[in-house]
């Protein structure tokens, strides 16, 4: 794997540069969940003169990119854009900090109340992201999702009775029936099946991290099964998923539950499940210097262990890292295949 130069990093909020970054760091995942950011700004750098300018500040979209040269000149490599959460301001020090989340916030913080009735779960998600003014980028799915009822059709419910559950619960559980993938990504909110990985596999040999730590899941590897239960209000049954070869002596499957499955999906969701507990039997944690090639869902093939551990493993969650004095660094949390 080529080595990458330190890159520069660039942050705007609502499209104005922002100067003086001190510490920068942000966290990209592939877990149904936000992607974060910390940034560190010395106060009384151009264009923000003097602390007027981060007490006024209440709210914006702040973007965040690392700049590398080239022989073609200077690569822009996007690495959040996102809402503010939280400004700290230290005038003694004259420090500002400015936390937040990426566009997905938007549909963590909303709770609405609404019917989606004989609709698939495509069509649900490409309403609610174009409510919160992201484009959907959806792969269409077939059949209508939701509860059961006596006339035979589905119909999923956000009425009055649905407030603990926001938009971003809403679309985590349909991907999950569906076994799609979820994530908001710039300002486009994607939905699609998790299919192929992210640019092509990467090598990475053990010359080339700071640290690399392996955590083997004992019980998981010895007992990675899964059993569903399911009771149909409609078929007025019970379905229950049966591992495909009994457990080891004295080990247990993972039990999981759902409501109104049909046989099918019991059958379709134990693979499922199955299949995210391999994952977690070895996962790696390496420490590195910054490489804007790895990114979450991007499969790496690791060598020079010489051991059953050099093999491909799809990445997860990548935490960068960028300092002014001490350089730029990342963790990479990444699960077999």
């Amino acid at each position: 794997m080529p080595a990458f130069q330190a890159p520069t990093i660039q942050v705007t909020i609502d499209g104005t540069p922002i100067y003086g970054l001190l510490r920068a760091s942000v966290v990209a995942t592939n877990s149904f969940c936000a992607d974060t950011y910390g940034l560190t700004f010395a106060i009384g750098v151009q264009p923000q003169n003097d602390i007027g300018f981060w007490s006024g500040l209440t709210s914006g979209i702040v973007a965040v990119s690392a700049v590398q040269k080239s022989p073609y000149g200077p690569i822009s490599n996007p690495l959040i854009t996102g809402i503010i959460d939280g400004i700290g301001i230290d005038p003694v020090h004259g420090v500002a900090t400015v936390e937040g989340r990426d566009l997905s916030g938007r549909l963590v913080d909303c709770y609405r109340q609404q019917d989606f009735v004989n609709q698939t779960a495509s069509e649900i998600v490409a309403t609610i992201a174009q409510y919160h003014g992201l484009p959907p980028r959806v792969t269409a799915t077939d059949g209508n999702v939701g509860r059961y009822y006596a006339d035979g059709y589905t119909k999923l419910s956000l009425g009055q009775y649905s407030r603990l559950q926001s938009d971003w619960d809403l679309i985590v559980e349909l991907a999950r029936e569906a076994a799609f993938d979820v994530y908001v990504q710039g300002t486009s909110l994607y939905f699609q099946p998790p299919g192929a990985p992210t640019g092509p596999l990467v090598g990475l040999s053990l010359s080339e991290v700071q640290g690399l730590f392996v955590e083997r899941n004992v019980n998981v590897s010895v007992n990675a099964m899964a059993r569903v239960q399911s009771w149909n209000s409609r078929d007025m049954a019970s379905y229950s998923s049966l591992p495909t070869q009994p457990p080891g002596a004295g080990s247990l499957p993972f039990l999981f539950s759902g409501s109104n499955y049909t046989s099918q999906q019991v059958t379709d969701s134990m693979s499922q499940y199955g299949a995210e507990l391999m994952r977690l039997a070895t996962t790696l944690r390496i420490e590195m210097p910054w490489n804007p090639a790895l990114t979450p869902r991007t499969v790496i093939l690791l060598s020079g262990t010489n051991s059953e551990l050099d093999r491909a493993y799809r990445i997860d969650t990548v935490e960068s890292r960028f300092s002014g004095s001490s350089g730029s660094e990342q963790t990479i949390f990444a699960c077999q295949i």
